[in-house]
């Protein structure tokens, strides 16, 4: 058996394999997306996220009081800071706005 046949072999075995455990109920009725999704989530608003955020605050006004500061990186973090951690509200107000 050639190297390209094992291969293809291997890759049907474990293709077969993936397809036998989706149609398991256990894993056809849970909704791992849905935790996934809440692990992100948590990752992008969570507390070290956060203390990033403090910091580079810091730094902004560090800089400031440097003389060193860049309005455009100041906005930017600001903008970001407020996208991230006011995200599930704005998703929320929109939501809210088009169901109305």
């Amino acid at each position: 058996m050639s190297k390209s046949q094992k291969t293809a072999l291997t890759k049907l075995f474990f293709s077969l394999c993936a397809s036998a455990a989706v149609l398991l109920p256990e894993v056809a009725f849970a909704a791992p997306w849905d935790s996934t999704a809440t692990q992100i989530l948590g990752i992008f608003t969570g507390g070290l996220t956060r203390t990033f955020a403090i910091i580079a605050v810091i730094a902004s006004g560090i800089a400031a009081i440097a003389g060193k500061l860049s309005w455009d990186w100041t906005i930017k973090i600001v903008v970001g800071i407020v996208l991230i951690f006011g995200s599930a509200s704005i998703v929320d107000y929109v939501i809210a706005g088009a169901s109305a």
